[in-house]
């Protein structure tokens, strides 16, 4: 399996803090930082082929706020 650099930003953030929630918000400043803009659906784009090149159930969704990983 190859990760995209994008997708690997993404994973290394969310595992890096396991249980906390991400907002959208910043995790598009991890992949794009300040000077690039994102696409409104591209961060969903990049959590829908981790989960299908990892396991789906890994990356949960916590409507209307962002995204985490749970502790293991």
């Amino acid at each position: 399996m190859v990760l995209q650099r994008k997708e690997f930003l993404l994973l290394h953030q969310l595992l890096s803090q396991p249980g906390r929630v991400f907002t959208r918000e910043k995790l598009e400043q991890v992949l794009y930082g300040w000077d690039e803009s994102a696409e409104s659906n591209t961060l969903e784009v990049h959590i829908h082929h981790l989960r299908r090149k990892l396991f789906p159930e890994l990356i949960k969704t916590v409507r209307g706020v962002g995204y985490r990983v749970d502790k293991a």
